[in-house]
């Protein structure tokens, strides 16, 4: 045998090398490119994360109603929605509930207050007088004046906030 020639068994012996030699290689390569590739669906995945945490937390830092010492702004407007709900049925009794006692009423430059929910519910059609129903029915919760004195309903007819962690209705303006 001459160096460089192969005898038949030798040259068969040799392609099975390789083609074993192929074959790992393809193997290697393949494991590369599922390597890359999961990488890469990581990759996409993590941007789709951080997309939705900088989302929530962008959602969670905007609360409009901040200034007015509300906590919860989801919360809020569903309290608002409540006590529209509950003047527009005519609903005494639920409205007294979202009420902050005593509830001062301001009218013709003077101001008194309803001291509990007995007096509130016996005087409510004249503190609840069409104005201030008018107001508060049309008003759109996200269009609401906000300072550090509360929520503002309309031109001033009632201002919201928050005490003790609760919503409530704190005055009227007649």
């Amino acid at each position: 045998m001459y160096p460089g020639k192969m005898n038949e068994k030798e040259q068969q012996i040799m392609q099975k090398m390789k083609s074993a030699i192929a074959t790992v290689t393809g193997i290697v390569i393949l494991a590369q490119l599922s390597a890359s590739a999961a990488a890469w669906q990581g990759m996409e995945m993590g941007k789709r994360a951080i997309h939705t945490m900088i989302k929530q937390a962008s959602e969670k830092v905007h609360n409009r109603y901040e200034a007015a010492g509300i906590t919860d702004p989801v919360a809020f407007e569903a309290f608002f929605r409540k006590l529209q709900e509950a003047v527009q049925a005519g609903d005494k009794r639920q409205v007294a509930k979202k009420v902050h006692f005593p509830l001062r009423i301001n009218k013709d430059g003077s101001s008194r207050y309803i001291r509990d929910e007995q007096q509130f519910l016996a005087e409510y059609d004249q503190i609840f007088s069409d104005k201030v129903k008018k107001a508060l029915l049309a008003q759109n919760v996200q269009e609401t004046f906000v300072n550090a004195e509360g929520v503002m309903v309309g031109n001033g007819e009632l201002w919201l906030g928050q005490i003790g962690g609760k919503y409530v209705l704190f005055a009227v303006n007649e």
